[in-house]
């Protein structure tokens, strides 16, 4: 007994050395981060729509709306536009609002909830991506995986300070679960795995494949592997309990039966409920013969199957965005750069996205070999998954750069093992440091950026300049000497718009509300006899401009002719009347009644 206890203080030594070294790591990151975003910081500028949104629903609830009340009534009044997001990412901002408001003033607490949030949920990545280094590979493997996800420039910029989108918690999400996979207690992995996909879930569906596709591979280990059985168990229960709990928390009470595509609704919740079921009797019983497990899995897989055969939820399979307009697909989701493939980006985003992923797949690829292991077999078809996915739409390869990370971490910790084997110091340094270059994919994306990678040109970067210093929170601010009104402005500007102003929008890039997205790009590209009943239509008062969009580039080329362009280059229509302002670089017209 005293034997089997022995190396308990050393092993709990060297976590607590590796959990300093990790503190440190991560105190470093933040520093750097909080530097390399300063100005935005001070500025209180978010960076992206959906943040700015974010903020607002947070602020909307703070202020008396109701818990299951998402829509955002700032948008297309007086009905509102209806915002699937939940409430679970809501909670942390709010924790930090709520009570810092009333002693340093909300626009402050505001500002300090979005920058630390996203910095702790950096910091329960780098702790994930540590632990699945030190438990899939070895005790000594627990820098990589953090090393090459701070690396990981589209990785860390969803974990940046400011970002306070769900994306950055889906990521912890999606590790915690490749944590629960690896563990090396099964029934306690499974819990890990379960809770975390159910997390996932509540905060959005974008994740579904990849949950699905690592759950389903964890339960087909149970037909080799008998002892497996615990972690599928744990898994099953955990996953439908933290399902039902997430559903009464924070799904209202007339969307929990309906079957939206883009929310946990009954679309996606009964199948799971049923497999998650069914795999809790298999597992009960416990079949003794791998044939047998086999062909419960098979029926297992059946019974869940049935809502996508013969119910509702087919249609989210055969076409998740059904309930986006036509015309606003037409008009707008083609042209979003993250829902294209990477064949549609430059040559340097693709690239760039797929060098860790592929670096992770090489690495996880060369563990199976060297380990013939469960997990490794699990992380090289995800791995696969994951890069086929992003292929086909970019927004995936976040994503593929999570899953990428053990397998990355594997390779680090293989070829630094035969580094150290060099008799020379000089040639283990420098060897070290281009292996840092590789693994974490700085080298591999500075060579393609060199090769590839086009000057910006002058008036490219004036754009730019141009759009910055119009979505500066203190030019919206500027927007407040006008009386409140529902204005017309790019829908990319419009979150953060009604974020820094009295102002109301018509709407933002959200995907249920399409048909106001749809009306506003008309309007923007349509003549005088389009726009006018557009603008009737959704109440709007005031028409707003600034800068030089890509937004607004697009109806520039779709109509000559159209509003947008008029307004551009000084052409205004009898029926809008200018509003003097200063200090803004808006522009903003009256509509005669």
């Amino acid at each position: 007994m005293p034997a089997d206890r022995g190396p308990a203080p050393a092993a709990l030594a060297g976590r607590r050395t590796w959990l300093l070294g990790l503190f440190g790591l991560w105190l470093a990151v933040v520093a750097w981060l909080l530097w390399a975003r300063r100005d935005a910081i001070a500025n209180g500028q978010l960076p992206d729509t959906d943040d700015n949104l974010r903020l607002l629903q947070v602020r909307d609830w703070l202020a008396g709306q109701g818990w299951f009340d998402l829509r955002q009534y700032r948008l297309d009044p007086p009905a509102g536009a209806d915002i699937h997001w939940s409430r679970l990412v809501d909670l942390p901002l709010a924790a930090i609002i709520r009570p810092l408001a009333p002693w340093i003033g909300q626009g402050t607490a505001e500002i300090l909830a979005a920058v630390i949030v996203p910095l702790i949920a950096l910091a329960v990545a780098m702790a994930f991506a540590g632990a699945l280094g030190r438990r899939a590979i070895a005790p000594d493997a627990g820098w990589w995986a953090p090393l090459v996800l701070i690396c990981a420039g589209p990785l860390t910029g969803m974990l940046a300070p400011l970002r306070i989108d769900h994306h950055g918690w889906q990521i912890v999400a999606l590790l915690a679960m490749l944590v629960g996979l690896a563990a090396r207690n099964r029934r306690s992995g499974g819990m890990i795995a379960g809770i975390a996909i159910a997390a996932s879930l509540a905060i959005g569906v974008e994740m579904l494949p990849f949950l699905a596709l690592g759950a389903a591979l964890s339960v087909a280990a149970w037909i080799f592997d008998p002892a497996e059985r615990d972690r599928v168990q744990a898994l099953a229960v955990s996953l439908a309990l933290g399902l039902i709990v997430a559903s009464l928390l924070f799904v209202a009470p007339a969307q929990r039966f309906g079957f939206a595509c883009d929310a946990l609704t009954a679309a996606w919740t009964l199948p799971i409920l049923l497999g998650c079921g069914g795999l809790a009797l298999a597992t009960h019983f416990a079949p003794a013969s791998p044939r047998a497990r086999a062909v419960a899995l098979i029926a297992v897989g059946a019974i869940a199957g049935l809502p996508f055969m013969f119910g509702a939820s087919a249609v989210c399979l055969i076409d998740p965005y059904r309930a986006v307009d036509p015309e606003a697909r037409r008009l707008w989701l083609t042209l979003v750069a993250e829902a294209k493939p990477l064949t549609r980006q430059s040559a340097e985003v693709a690239l760039g996205t797929l060098v860790v992923p592929v670096t992770g797949l090489v690495g996880a690829i060369a563990m199976l070999a060297k380990r013939r292991d469960r997990i490794w077999l699990i992380f090289v078809i995800l791995g696969i998954a994951s890069i086929a996915l992003a292929v086909q739409q970019t927004r995936a390869g976040v994503a593929a750069q999570a899953l990428a990370l053990p397998g990355a971490a594997a390779l680090g910790w293989m070829l630094r093992r035969r580094i150290v084997t060099i008799p020379s110091m000089p040639l283990r340094v420098f060897g070290t440091l281009g292996l840092f270059m590789l693994i974490t994919g700085l080298g591999p994306r500075l060579i393609i950026a060199a090769l590839v990678s086009q000057p910006e040109s002058e008036a490219k970067a004036a754009r730019k300049k141009s759009t910055a210093a119009c979505m500066a929170p203190a030019a919206l601010r500027g927007l407040d000497a006008v009386p409140a009104g529902t204005m017309l402005a790019t829908t990319d500007a419009t979150p953060a718009l009604i974020l820094h102003s009295h102002h109301r929008g018509v709407a933002g890039p959200y995907h249920r509300n399409g048909r106001a997205i749809a009306d506003v790009m008309k309007a923007w590209a349509g003549s005088n006899a389009l726009a006018r009943p557009i603008l009737r239509r959704h109440g709007v008062t005031l028409v707003a401009l600034c800068g030089e969009s890509v937004e607004g580039g697009i109806y520039t080329q779709r109509s000559r002719a159209g509003l947008y362009a008029r307004l551009e280059r000084g052409d205004v229509p009898t029926w809008l009347t200018p509003v003097p302002l200063a200090g803004t670089p808006w522009r903003v017209w009256r509509i005669h009644p």
